[in-house]
């Protein structure tokens, strides 16, 4: 009977026999003496003693469960006693290497070390013992044909990375054991060394070229972009004459034209000449000093340096580009005012003495043929120096009498009430009493000059109590109070209670 001890060794757990574990422990301290010396200790003695517990595993299988003083034994003659790997060894090292070589066991990992991606094909290369490029010609090779991709990422996550001095020894075929440790480890702390320096002289010798680099990458994306700020430049002020020349017309129009250019367009949002003086200049200062503006930072980036005359351009062109906006703004603020007050206008008041009325849509007639209903986009329709709307508010109530009394209402807006009476009276609108019939034209219509001022039409009908108003062909019920709608031409007329 032997008693035993458990112990964690390369991070498993052992049970070991108490001599095994004085063997193990002695050769342990043993090997930490040898290595004194030696930069990166640690590392280099918890590599030998995963390894150690590598070995110890695979001599225990599956059937034993306690580690002897022969397994001990057997991995230490593995990995070979501190003793021999000593700077004052007699063996030479080169027939050392070359005797512990055949006992290597491989196993594949990927070489990340060396890899350009994943290290898959330089770990493929050291298992083979043959050139990467191969192994990565083939791969390419293999992504011709469609499946190398899934391939190289199906492998990336089967296969893992050799991180540890002994994996890396390992994925080479080499034996792992105290001396191929050592050496891994310095090759790879003088790797490491030798990559830091070369970098930082690197850096040093080609911090300025970088610069020098940067700064031909920035000049050229200037050029580029200078040759499209011109370009755009020019197109947009060949574009913009033409708009403000009148020779193209932007904005859709029906009736007398199908479209009317700028000019005419601006005359109708601001009809009062005081703000479309102010506008319209805003819009030509800015429409032509923008691309200007434009071609100057163009021409800055193209050439380089300018003298102090040029560099004028890119304070003048700024402040004129200011004067438009705050011109335009005026303009905006002075049309606006146009808008203060409304006023409506009774065009005329119809009495009807009669049992019921009926309203109908006065028919258009244009050609002799009846236009039964419109439809599509409503652009603004002139006709004959005319604007022609369509929408009729009705309101109906009831009668204070015993007559029926309809009342036609003009109202727009203006900057005064002078003004808004006199763009009231010049709306024309068709209402008139057929025997029972009231026809209510869905147009009216009022002068180009007066512009868009929100000119309305309003007819209010006054049904007497005990007398039939019919809309639509239906009978509707006042009741004492107001309802209300709006008129528009082919379709239905509904109304609400106010």
């Amino acid at each position: 009977m032997k008693k035993t001890l458990s112990i964690h060794l390369g991070r498993q757990l052992f049970v070991i026999e108490e001599d095994a574990y004085d063997r193990l422990q002695a050769y342990l301290k043993k090997l930490e003496a040898s290595l004194a010396n030696e930069s990166g200790i640690t590392e280099i003695v918890e590599d030998i003693e995963m390894r150690f517990a590598e070995l110890l595993t695979q001599y225990l299988g599956e059937t034993r469960q306690v580690v002897t003083i022969g397994d001990v034994e057997k991995a230490i003659a593995s990995l070979g006693e501190p003793e021999e790997i000593t700077e004052e060894t007699e063996q030479p090292k080169q027939q050392t290497q070359v005797n512990v070589d055949s006992n290597g066991q491989k196993r594949m990992y990927r070489d990340v070390d060396n890899g350009m991606l994943g290290g898959l094909c330089s770990g493929f290369a050291a298992y083979l013992g043959i050139d990467p490029v191969i192994i990565r010609i083939i791969f390419v090779i293999f992504l011709f044909m469609g499946f190398g991709f899934l391939l190289y990422i199906i492998l990336w996550i089967i296969i893992p990375s050799a991180k540890t001095p002994s994996e890396r020894l390992q994925m080479r075929g080499k034996p792992v054991n105290i001396d191929t440790l050592k050496e891994e480890f310095e090759k790879t702390a003088g790797r490491l060394k030798d990559d830091t320096i070369n970098a930082a002289n690197k850096f040093k010798s080609n911090n300025q070229h970088l610069t020098n680099q940067a700064a031909n990458v920035l000049r050229f994306i200037g050029k580029i972009f200078g040759v499209f700020l011109i370009a755009g430049a020019l197109i947009w002020l060949i574009f913009f004459s033409l708009i403000v020349s009148g020779l193209i017309d932007v904005v859709p129009m029906t009736g007398d034209q199908n479209f009317a250019s700028l000019y005419e367009f601006l005359k109708l949002v601001s009809p009062v000449n005081k703000s479309f003086s102010l506008i319209w200049a805003g819009i030509l200062l800015v429409g032509f000093a923008s691309p200007l503006l434009s071609i100057t930072f163009g021409v800055r980036l193209l050439i380089g340096k300018v003298n102090k005359y040029y560099k004028l351009n890119f304070i003048f062109f700024p402040v004129i580009i200011c004067i438009g906006v705050i011109l335009g703004f005026m303009g905006a603020i002075n049309s606006a005012r146009d808008y203060e007050i409304q006023r409506e206008v009774k065009n005329q008041e119809l009495t009807i003495n009669t049992d019921q009325l009926q309203l109908e849509e006065l028919p258009l007639i244009i050609n002799n043929k009846q236009i039964t209903g419109t439809s599509g986009i409503d652009f603004i329709s002139v006709h004959n120096g005319r604007i022609m709307e369509h929408g009729i508010y009705i309101k109906y109530k009831e009668s204070k009498d015993s007559l029926f009394h309809v009342s036609q209402i003009f109202s727009a807006h203006g900057i005064d009430m002078i003004a808004a009476d006199k763009r009231s009276s010049h709306i024309k609108h068709q209402l008139k009493i057929e025997g029972k019939k009231l026809l209510v034209d869905p147009y009216y219509s009022f002068p180009l000059k007066d512009g868009l001022r929100n000119q309305e039409i309003e007819v209010i009908i006054e049904v007497p109590r005990g007398k039939k108003l019919f809309i639509n062909d239906q009978e509707v019920l006042i009741n004492g109070k107001e309802y209300s709608g709006v008129m528009y031409a082919g379709e239905p007329f509904e109304a609400d209670e106010d």
